[in-house]
């Protein structure tokens, strides 16, 4: 009878440890996590029934199966921290369970955490660790020097292959025939530039298409005089009162005239100035070979880079 107490009285699990476990891998890495987000909450759904009610003794148990999921793994503490972030409060039954989640972040060697961290954890973090969250000038997704998740090196590399895999189609030039409004065109670039030289990976899924963040520009380009379009594009793009002037337009621009124009446009005063100010700006930036590959910078662009790095 005594063995019979004794097992009856443990308490069950709403939900698994691996469920737990892949709310924490989407929780902090979202669509690179392999989660499909559409089922994210079911995940732990049936632990949220005990959560909703209010009552006190509702959530104990809520906790008291956090504890014990967190036991089993990294993903799983992760996924105890961001559970209790999202559904919970911060308070002493669950503070251990805050705490256990970023020390196992920072056994993870993120190495771009403190992008990914609120300023509560990262606070938290700094006082548990003794030192602030690492950063390591990428911006994008987690990276990893670990098993635990991708590295940079990974999203460079399925970005040098993906913008080596495109297949672009040169759109006919109308000499003398003036173009339109080009400042659709313009915006397009900031876009175009974030997506073939990072990576469809580590931009906003939206953006991940190339043919539909470059419609407006290629409509803008179709059957007008190229060397116009060219100079006037470059005119609204390296506008430095404007918005849309920055790394990402001026190197995106400058690509969009070399890949998607006539050949000959190269030689326009337009595409000159792009081409300096996109490689100055990519510099300037220290984005090069820390949140970008130099391999996806174009010849002309590469021999430019040379050039400013070379002592004068």
């Amino acid at each position: 009878m005594a063995l019979f107490n004794r097992r009856s009285s443990q308490p069950a699990d709403r939900i698994s440890s691996q469920q737990l476990a892949d709310f924490g891998r989407w929780e902090f890495l979202k669509e690179q996590s392999g989660i499909e987000p559409i089922g994210v909450y079911n995940l732990v759904s049936n632990l949220n029934e005990l959560v909703f009610t209010q009552d006190p003794a509702d959530r104990a148990q809520v906790v008291g199966e956090l504890h014990r999921h967190a036991e089993k793994g990294e993903w799983e503490t992760v996924g105890a921290w961001k559970y209790v972030r999202e559904f919970l409060s911060e308070a002493p039954d669950t503070q251990d369970l805050i705490d256990g989640g970023l020390l196992a972040i920072d056994r993870m060697r993120v190495t771009n955490l403190s992008i990914h961290l609120g300023r509560i954890d990262a606070d938290r973090y700094t006082q548990l660790t003794g030192a602030p969250p690492a950063n390591d000038g990428f911006f994008g997704p987690p990276v990893f020097d670990s098993s635990f998740g991708p590295t940079r090196q990974y999203y460079f590399d399925h970005a040098i292959a993906t913008a080596a895999a495109r297949n672009v189609t040169r759109l006919i030039s109308a000499p003398g025939v003036e173009p339109g409004d080009v400042s659709e065109a313009a915006r397009a670039m900031w876009d175009f530039g974030l997506l073939v030289y990072r990576g469809p990976l580590v931009v906003n899924p939206e953006i991940a298409f190339e043919p539909n963040v470059v419609r407006r520009a290629v409509q803008a380009a179709s059957n007008v005089d190229h060397e116009i379009f060219t100079n006037r594009l470059a005119d609204v793009v390296l506008d430095t009162g404007s918005y849309l002037y920055g790394v990402w337009s001026s190197l995106g621009a400058a690509r969009f005239v070399e890949e998607y124009l006539d050949a000959s446009v190269v030689a326009a005063a337009g595409y000159a100035r792009l081409l300096e100010a996109g490689v100055t700006l990519l510099v300037d930036s220290g984005f090069l070979g820390v949140s970008m590959p130099a391999e996806n910078l174009t010849p002309r662009q590469r021999e430019r880079l040379a050039v400013l790095r070379t002592p004068q």
